[in-house]
C-alpha cells in the first residue's frame, strides 16, 4: 500500500512539472543545432550543443543528450543516467523507459545507480495510460514499446500519428496482427504507409514509395513520394532521387536534370554525419557518384550544380536520418 502511494505521489509530481524550460536565443540555437547533428547520427559533436540547453532545464535536450552519450559509449554511463533522470523527473516517458531497461550494459558496468528500473517502469506505465486515455498518441506509442500490446500502436495510428502509422504498416508487413480475409493484410499495409506519407513523415514517404515500387504500382506515384521524401531531407531519399534525376539510372520517369542530380549528390558527398547511419560511407558513395555525373557535364554546368546545392540547403530541411525518439 505504501509503495503504491509513493508511486502515485511521484506521478502527480511529474505531471505538474513543465516539459520545456524557457531558453534564451543562444540556448535555443544550440539545442536546435544539437538536435540536427543528433538526427545525422553525430553522437559526439551533438553533445556539447545539447548540453547548453540541457543544463538550462530543457527536457528534450536532456533526453537526447543522454541518448547521444549512451550511443557513443555503447551503454548508459553515469553521465547519461544523470540526464535521463533529469528528463524523467520532468515527465519524459522515453527517459523512464531507458532507465527501466534491463538489457542495458550499465548493469555489467556498475553504472545503473539511482532509483530501481522497475520503479521507473511502473511510473512510466501509469503516466502513459493516463495520457493515452486523454488521446496522447505519443503515450500510446510508449505503451506499445513497453510491450503493452499492438493495440496501442493501432490506436496511435488511428489517432493520426504519422510515425505510428509507418511503424504499424511495417509490423503488418512482417506478419503482426490478425487478418481473416485474404488480401486485407496487404490493404492495411498500403493504407498505413500511405497515411504516414500523407501525414508528412519523411520515412513514411520513403517507405510508401518503396512499397509502391515493389508492388509495380504507378511509376509517377513512386517518383512523387521519393521526391517528397528527398525534399523533406531524408538522406537516403536525397541520394536515390539525385541518381534518378541524373539517370544513373532513372527508374521513376524523371526528366534528365544533371544540374539537380549533381547538386544533390554534392550535398551527400559533403555529409559529415556518423554513428549507425554510416555518414562516412554515404559521403564516399556521394563522391564516387559525383564523378560519374560530372563526366556527363560541362564545367559551367558543374558550377551550376554546386550553386543548386547551396540554394537547396537554404530552402530545405537539413539532411537527416529521422532517428526514432526511442531508437537504436
Amino acid at each position: 500500500m505504501v509503495k503504491h502511494t509513493l508511486i502515485g505521489a511521484l506521478c502527480a509530481l511529474l505531471l505538474s512539472t513543465t516539459a520545456m524550460a524557457q531558453l534564451t536565443a543562444p540556448q535555443q540555437a544550440a539545442r536546435d543545432k544539437g538536435l540536427v547533428l543528433y538526427q545525422q547520427s553525430d553522437w559526439y559533436d551533438s553533445q556539447t550543443l545539447l548540453q547548453v540547453a540541457a543544463a538550462a532545464g530543457d527536457r528534450t535536450a536532456q533526453y537526447y543528450l543522454a541518448e547521444a552519450i549512451r550511443l557513443s559509449s555503447s551503454y548508459t554511463t553515469v553521465e547519461a543516467r544523470k540526464w535521463y533522470e533529469a528528463a524523467a523527473e520532468q515527465g519524459d516517458l522515453y527517459a523512464m523507459l531507458r532507465l527501466s531497461s534491463s538489457s542495458d550494459l550499465c548493469h555489467q558496468m556498475g553504472t545503473c545507480t539511482g532509483k530501481a528500473g522497475p520503479e521507473w517502469r511502473k511510473t512510466a506505465l501509469k503516466l502513459a495510460h493516463e495520457r493515452a486515455e486523454r488521446g496522447d498518441t505519443e503515450a500510446m506509442i510508449v505503451l506499445y514499446i513497453a510491450n503493452q500490446g499492438l493495440g496501442w500502436l493501432e490506436k496511435a495510428a488511428e489517432g493520426g500519428d504519422s510515425y505510428a502509422q509507418k511503424v504499424l504498416a511495417g509490423r503488418y508487413q512482417d506478419g503482426a496482427g490478425w487478418f481473416f480475409i485474404p488480401g486485407n493484410r496487404q490493404k492495411a499495409v498500403r493504407k498505413w504507409f500511405k497515411a504516414s506519407a500523407e501525414g508528412g513523415y519523411p520515412l513514411g514517404m520513403a517507405m510508401y514509395a518503396n512499397y509502391l515500387y515493389e508492388n509495380n504500382e504507378s511509376k509517377a506515384e513512386v517518383g512523387y513520394w521519393l521526391k517528397k521524401a528527398a525534399e523533406a531531407g531524408y538522406i537516403d531519399a536525397v541520394s536515390t532521387y539525385a541518381l534518378n534525376v541524373a539517370h544513373l539510372p532513372d527508374r521513376h520517369g524523371y526528366p534528365l536534370d544533371l544540374i539537380k542530380g549533381y547538386g544533390l549528390t554534392y550535398l551527400i558527398s559533403k555529409f559529415e554525419g556518423g554513428g549507425a547511419g554510416g555518414g562516412a560511407g554515404i559521403a564516399d558513395f556521394g563522391k564516387k557518384s559525383l564523378v560519374k555525373i560530372a563526366a556527363k557535364m560541362t564545367p559551367d554546368e558543374i558550377k551550376q550544380g554546386v550553386a543548386f546545392a547551396k540554394e537547396w540547403e537554404k530552402t530545405h530541411p537539413p539532411l537527416s536520418y529521422f532517428v526514432p525518439v526511442y531508437g537504436y
